[in-house]
Formats: structure tokens, sequence, C-alpha cells
């Protein structure tokens, strides 16, 4: 479809969210919308805005959001997760594989997927969320706020060892029913520690909540055949580059908050000026 026919779908979502509120207030009994499945489209960041609308306007129903392989990049992810489906509250399944996330990308999804407490499944593979996007999400699912999620989807997203440590911690302390991880592709080696410890939770899982006939897929670790070298400089870069996010999203903080201070500040200011004028006025004024 590209950016502006998923613009003009996206739009026609919102209406329809506003006839089915319309219905409602009328008495009628409207189901929601509950699933969108829109992969392979290159939506791209121009048509994000009209979707993070859009989903904003179904927040309420939303269960299920496929978004894969649309070449949205991390300012359309950003915009789409805290507007549109950091607002859908019910969400189970979220599937935005094969986009570009980054930092940028991935800071966004920590600062959203609190909110998803019935949140079952999550796929953020071929995203490139970076070693510190990763653990920035990870330290996020450690909280408990997703004690739903069985299957997450990781693979090819530069996650390295002291990510995958931080995803060990969040499947013990955060994730109770976390089944399936999926982790090829990443820059840690196969027999790292920490990876063995997961599989080994994983397993201890599927022997006390398994049935015979869940499949092998259903459970565990995937085959982690396509492993990449650990780059120490590229994640210097990366860590750099994340500090740098950082400084400037509180940069922004920081402007808006003083810009609302000098506001606040020049409207006093003018107030006592005001009143010094008609306290002048009333002294020469005779009764």
């Amino acid at each position: 479809m590209g950016p502006e026919a998923g613009a003009l779908i996206a739009n026609a979502l919102a209406e329809l969210a506003e006839r089915k509120a319309e219905a409602r207030k009328q008495g009628l009994d409207v189901p929601h919308l509950e699933s969108i499945v829109c992969g392979r489209n290159r939506l791209e960041n121009g048509s994000m805005k009209a979707w993070a609308h859009a989903y904003e306007a179904h927040k309420s129903g939303m269960k299920s959001v496929k978004m894969t392989q649309n070449g949205i990049r991390p300012e359309g992810i950003s915009l789409l997760l805290r507007d549109g489906l950091g607002h859908c509250s019910n969400l189970e399944t979220l599937d935005m594989q094969d986009n570009t996330f980054t930092f940028k990308g991935a800071g966004a999804l920590a600062d959203v997927i609190g909110g998803w407490s019935k949140l079952k499944e999550l796929g953020v593979g071929d995203d490139l969320l970076g070693a510190n996007g990763a653990i920035k999400v990870f330290e996020k699912l450690a909280t408990g706020h997703n004690k739903e999620v069985e299957l997450l989807r990781l693979q090819y997203n530069d996650i390295t060892t002291k990510g995958v440590e931080a995803l060990l911690r969040a499947g013990k302390e955060g994730l109770p029913k976390l089944r399936r991880v999926e982790l090829n592709g990443n820059k840690f080696n196969e027999d790292d520690a920490h990876i063995e410890a997961i599989a080994e939770m994983l397993s201890e899982r599927k022997e006390e909540f398994g049935s015979a006939d869940d499949p092998d897929e259903h459970w565990g670790v995937d085959e982690l055949d396509e492993m990449e070298e650990e780059d120490s400089d590229e994640d210097e870069a990366e860590a750099e580059a994340a500090e740098e996010e950082e400084e400037e999203q509180k940069a922004r903080e920081r402007a808006l908050r003083e810009a609302g201070e000098a506001e606040d500040e020049t409207v006093a200011l003018k107030e006592d000026a005001d009143v010094d004028e008609l306290a002048d006025i009333l002294k020469k004024t005779g009764v």
C-alpha cells in the first residue's frame, strides 16, 4: 500500500471507531475491533501518525497487532508506540518484526510495555533493538507488569551476553509464564552461561506446566546456529549513541519545563504591572 494508502486505511479505521461509539450511545451492542494484520506494505514513517490515532481510537478492544516488515524506522516506531499502541491496555499479541527500532524505538517500547498487563506474545525479531536497547526492554519486563508473557521473538537484534543476563533476570523475576525465547542471530556465544540458565529455566517450566501434545518449538530456546561475534567497538559506539539520545531527551524535557516556567513568570510580571497601574489610577481618583 505504501504510506499514503496506509494512512487512508488507518484514517478509515479511526472513523470506524467513531461510528461504533455513536452506535453504542444509541444502545446498540457493537463489538470492538480486536485484531489488525498489516504486514509487508511499506507503511513507513509517513503513515505512523494516522496509525497511532487509529490504535488510540480502538484502545478498548485491540488485542492483536501484526505489522511486520513495513520499513518503519525509529521515529515512526516511537510515534506508533507512545501515541497509539501504548493506550491499548488489552493487547495480547504484538508482532513488529523486521522493522527498525534502534535504541530510540527500544526506549519507546520500554516506556509503554508496562501498560500491557495481558501481553502474551511479543515479536521484535530483526528489529535492531541493539545491545543497550534490548537491555532497556528486558529491565522493564523484569518489573513484574507483564506476567502473562509466554513468547518472546528476539532474533537478530545485536543482543550481547549482558542482554542475555538481563533477559534471564526478567524471566525469573517478572515473567513467570515465559515458555519460549527465540534468540538466534544475536551477538553472544551459544555456550554462554546465561543462555544455558534460560534454557534450564524453560525446561523446568515445561516439566511442570507442559503437555505431551505440545510441539517441540512450543517450549525452550530456538536453535542458535547463526550467531555473530560480539564487537566491543560497535557496542561502545552504541552505548555512546544511547547516552546521547537520553541526554537529548532530558534536554528536551528541561527546555519544555523551562519554557513553561518562563511563561508563568511572564504572566505574573504582567499581572503585577497591571495591578501597579490600577493602583496609580485609583490614587488620583477622588470620591
